[in-house]
Order: C-alpha cells, then sequence, then structure tokens
C-alpha cells in the first residue's frame, strides 16, 4: 500500500472519503451512518485494499 493511501479517511462501509477528519477525531463517523474506531476503520480498508483498488 503506497504510505499516502487515506486509509484513515475512507469509509470501510461505503467507501466514501472524509476529507476533513482530523488526527484528534477518534471515531469515525460518516454519513452512511457507520461509526467506528478510527484505527480500525483503517485496519479495515487496509485489509480490503485489493477490493478498494480494483
Amino acid at each position: 500500500v503506497d504510505r499516502f493511501f487515506p486509509s484513515s479517511k475512507t469509509c470501510s462501509s461505503c467507501g466514501k472519503m472524509k476529507h476533513d477528519l482530523k488526527l484528534s477525531d477518534r471515531v469515525y463517523r460518516c454519513e452512511c451512518g457507520n461509526e467506528i474506531d478510527r484505527d480500525l476503520n483503517a485496519a479495515i480498508n487496509l485489509a480490503n485494499y485489493d477490493k478498494l483498488t480494483a
């Protein structure tokens, strides 16, 4: 994975990007209703990287 891949800023549920996410935001909240720990969200996105870039 490229080091600039936005794993923390991408919703692991719907794939929408949240550009205004701050480092102090510890919970990722998306318009789709997904609320998840920021680090867990990033880990899910990294695990699914092949599916996201296909």
